[in-house]
């Protein structure tokens, strides 16, 4: 009997996560309650010692427990945008809800889940990848227990999530049926050679994966879960769950369509391509209403996953790159707009209410001038980040010739620039009777805000830092 290799390498940030988790429930058994705070600076240990060992694992491919897992520059390269969304959560954590073991396990578990899901190859790790990705998350949207629309969050997203799981299974199931394989590769292999049992398992199979992935992506239709659940959630799980997820799912989703069924992508090409532009169309003109800030950034995040989907439809190296450095965009972008929602709240989460922005900048100008960036980037404006990250894509479309492709970006941006712009105009609007917002935010909360306003004026000025690495990414997804 031959037993498969585990190397332990490809999994070295999963390990770090996982050992960090044990260890700060281990140290809640000798802590004082209110001590807790010492678990999340533990946590932020445990991530950035994960984000070290990345650069060392990037210069040769890992392949572990049989084949099952490999650590490749795609997978490493999503690794730091779920890591970096795990980083900001356990920050803002530190106030915004009550830090603990349980907070600081759940959000690692969740991020162990997320990476397992972008460096598997094979359908059982994947729906694994999955399931440990979304058991935590269900937790954390209802983890403020003393509040009615966590608990409503946390209801909609273990049904939603629990259905989109079944879902997903099914076409797993479909894809080994019609194929007897259960690695991407020799799925492909089996499609290649024609090996298939029957062609509608195949088609079927797909569709199911898909539409299991959309969930997670909050692709129209199926994203009805995302306003309620970004709302009610706690803002640092807001934001690490509109990241991390997207992210790991984009992931799976390009790996599983590029590896495993690249001539059914071109099959699939149009549905996918009329997905992303209803997904971008209807987030951006559904935000257009939204009074609350959570609200808005939660329908603007479904019309950024339309954006990221038009660069899986171009069907290119030059898409999937594109794809790459807008998720590295939307990362930095959007977790510092979570940031800066989360320094303004207080218990009741005052700061996400769109209309108590008002004159933010005579009372602060820091965090004012700092979400009026974020907000601008979202819209795309140069110099920052969203600018080179749309155009990317926009470029990827026409070069595949996606002309409706191109043309509904720019229709989709300009119609993002009305919601984006409104904050930005109330916080430089004087008023003498505007509501008062927190006085007080947390060291971490600061800190957060900055760094994620660094990466976004300099990836806006300097895309190249980043477009190499990530050329890197696109090429372990294509075998150059």
């Amino acid at each position: 009997m031959n037993f498969p290799v585990i190397n332990p390498l490809s999994v070295l940030p999963e390990i770090i996560l996982l050992t960090t988790s044990v260890l700060a429930l281990f140290v809640a058994l000798f802590l004082p309650e209110r001590r807790g705070q010492i678990l999340n600076y533990l946590g932020i240990v445990g991530v950035l010692a994960s984000i070290a060992v990345l650069p060392m694992l990037w210069a040769k491919v890992q392949v572990g427990f049989g084949g099952a897992i490999v650590a490749d520059h795609l997978s490493l390269a999503i690794d730091a945008a779920v890591l970096i969304s795990a980083l900001a959560a356990l920050l803002l954590g530190l106030r915004e809800v009550e830090p603990g073991a349980d907070y600081v396990a759940l959000v690692l578990w969740a991020s162990l889940g997320m990476m397992v899901l972008t460096s598997a190859v094979e359908l059982l790790s994947i729906f694994l990848g999955l399931e440990v990705l979304s058991l935590p998350l269900y937790v954390l949207a209802g983890f403020r227990r003393d509040r009615t629309t966590s608990k409503e969050a946390a209801m909609k997203y273990l049904l939603m999530g629990a259905f989109s799981s079944g879902i997903f299974l099914y076409g797993l199931a479909f894809l080994y049926g019609a194929t007897g394989q259960v690695s991407l590769a020799g799925i492909q292999t089996a499609i290649l050679q024609n090996f298939t049992v029957h062609p509608l398992f195949l088609e079927l199979g797909a569709a199911l994966v898909i539409v299991g992935l959309a969930f997670k992506l909050a692709l129209v239709p199926f994203h009805q879960w995302v306003p309620d659940v970004y709302e009610g959630s706690p803002t640092p799980v807001t934001a690490f769950m509109s990241v991390g997820t997207k992210a790991a799912a984009f992931g799976a989703l390009v790996r599983i369509l590029t590896v495993a069924l690249p001539a059914g992508l071109v099959h699939w090409q149009p549905v996918i391509a009329f997905i992303a532009v209803l997904t971008l169309l209807f987030g951006n003109l559904a935000a257009l209403r939204q009074t609350n800030m959570k609200r808005m950034l939660a329908y603007s995040g479904i019309a950024q996953a339309g954006y990221l989907v038009v660069a899986i439809a171009a069907n290119s190296q030059m898409g999937i790159g594109a794809g790459m450095f807008y998720l590295v965009a939307y990362a930095f972008m959007n977790l510092g707009a979570f940031a800066v929602v989360s320094a303004l709240s207080g218990q009741n989460e005052e700061g996400a209410d769109i209309a108590s922005y008002r004159g933010l900048v005579y009372r602060r100008p820091w965090l004012a001038v700092a979400m009026s960036m974020f907000l601008l980037a979202l819209a795309s404006i140069p110099p920052l980040v969203g600018f080179p990250g749309k155009f990317y894509i926009l470029r990827a479309a026409v070069a595949s010739g996606g002309m409706l492709l191109a043309i509904a970006i720019v229709i989709g941006t300009m119609i993002s620039l009305y919601y984006y712009l409104r904050p930005i105009l109330l916080m430089f609007t004087h008023s003498e009777d505007a509501t008062e917002l927190a006085t007080t935010s947390h060291w971490t909360a600061h800190v957060t805000v900055g760094v994620m306003l660094a990466g976004t004026v300099v990836l806006g000025v300097l895309p190249g830092l980043v477009t190499g690495v990530l050329q890197h990414a696109v090429h372990a997804i294509y075998g150059l």
